[in-house]
């Protein structure tokens, strides 16, 4: 079983950002930290914060390596586009021309905000249920 060893400093730096750290992933990585600071075992506290009992033992691992750096580290298994940068200028290209498809004729937007067609077959299929 890991043992918890940790300053006063550092359970008062867990108990702050396991509530205000912008990345709800990294908030609940600092609330094992927490609870681990308080006493609890691996186990206990993965029934507590309803995550793998070897998560937990990964995430105080990762802390006794790094610190919080290597907690706070979050890797992306989702790779960035190179159209992030040009993200802006083409939301305001398709507001300002929208493709055609997505003109009704009647020009009013659906319950999402999007222009679509109607369905031009409703009226046929209730017709062939009746």
């Amino acid at each position: 079983m890991l043992r918890a060893n940790y300053t006063e400093e550092e359970c008062e730096l867990f108990q702050k950002m396991r509530y205000s750290y912008p990345d709800d992933r990294v908030m609940r990585r600092l609330e094992i930290l927490w609870l681990h600071a308080c006493g609890k075992f691996a186990p206990e506290i993965a029934i507590l914060v309803k995550q793998n009992p070897h998560t937990v033992r990964d995430v105080i691992a990762m802390y006794k390596k790094g610190g919080v750096p290597s907690v706070a580290a979050m890797d992306s298994n989702h790779p960035a586009s190179e159209l992030e940068k040009h993200r802006t200028s083409i939301v305001e290209e398709f507001k300002a021309r929208p493709p055609a498809t997505a003109k009704v004729r009647d020009g009013r937007p659906d319950a999402c905000g999007v222009f679509r067609f109607r369905n031009r077959n409703k009226r046929n299929s209730a017709a062939r249920i009746a």
